[in-house]
């Protein structure tokens, strides 16, 4: 009996410390060199889900990418290990500031902040589509119908911006701790190509992006504007043409004290707008945040 159960303690140990391969890659994309990795876990679904994981503002110098920020900081790489899907990373375009610099994401209203446009929404369009090819083909044969993109902070700017502009492609977002636009209170942002679902967080305790609007220290481009999440929840539930929101989440500057988040669904229930206010959070990162949003994307697929 002894035996027996020391035998299934090293089976049982070994398949818990078993991982998968996490890779890194260099190309370019309109004229710019960009780096992104990949994360298999040790069991990869046929067909399987992905996730594009988008990191927050990394202040660094050039040769220093953020090439591990969704596995090392965010921890996507437990679920991957747990639920079969593909892990992507991708680097934001890196910009000489001070005496470092910055990789950020051209989230809209952000175009003008690089000296050479860096195309960001194709950028992750090209590797989605890549990562769908078949495995013959050097891709992983990833299910168009699941792909979900998160993004943390100036990430989440992003994955606004992802879901606007390459609905297409994209089943789903979550973006936490982000805004929709930077700076530019009159920017028109057209509606995406087809309804998407959305999955917004943002900490009512935030002073960096805050929750009901105000000024942001911006990429060394000084104090600029961005919106409070009534601005994000109004303009999606408009996009998926399933508003309006007659509970405002803010009050004038202020949380509204009785308003938490919103939920709405298509008549088909195939799409969805969530958003949660998250009750004295400040600007970080929690990784448990990611399981619930886990949890949306496995339910949001087409």
């Amino acid at each position: 009996m002894k035996r027996l159960a020391l035998v299934l303690c090293v089976l049982v140990c070994a398949a818990q410390a078993q991982k998968g391969k996490f890779t890194t890659y260099t190309t370019t994309w309109n004229g710019l060199t960009r780096q992104y990795s990949v994360y298999v876990p040790p069991v990869l679904q046929v067909h399987p889900a992905m996730v594009m994981a988008l990191h927050g503002t990394a202040i660094v110098q050039e040769n220093d990418p953020p090439l591990t920020a969704c596995t090392k900081n965010m921890a996507w790489d437990a679920l991957a290990d747990s639920n079969g899907f593909l892990l992507i990373c991708p680097v934001a375009t890196w910009k000489a500031i001070g005496t470092a610099g910055q990789f950020f994401w051209e989230s809209f209203g952000t175009d003008n902040y690089f000296p050479v446009t860096p195309d960001d929404s194709g950028y992750l369009r090209s590797l989605i589509v890549a990562m769908e090819k078949p495995t013959t083909s050097g891709g992983y044969a990833v299910d168009p119908k699941r792909v979900f993109v998160m993004g943390f902070s100036t990430g989440a700017f992003m994955s606004h911006r992802a879901c606007v502009e390459i609905s297409d492609l994209v089943a789903a977002c979550s973006p936490v701790s982000g805004v929709l636009w930077v700076q530019d209170s009159s920017i028109v942002i057209p509606p995406p190509s087809q309804p998407v679902s959305i999955f917004e967080l943002r900490g009512d305790e935030d002073t960096t992006i805050w929750y009901c609007g105000g000024l942001f220290w911006a990429f060394g481009e000084g104090h600029v504007p961005v919106p409070g999440v009534d601005v994000d929840v109004n303009y999606w539930l408009g996009a998926d043409g399933l508003g309006p929101n007659t509970t405002p989440l803010c009050s004038n500057t202020n949380p509204a004290p009785n308003a938490f988040g919103v939920d709405f669904k298509s008549a088909d229930g195939k799409t969805e707008v969530q958003f949660a206010r998250e009750i004295g959070y400040d600007h970080t990162f929690k990784v448990t945040t990611i399981s619930t949003v886990w949890e949306f994307f496995s339910n949001h697929g087409r």
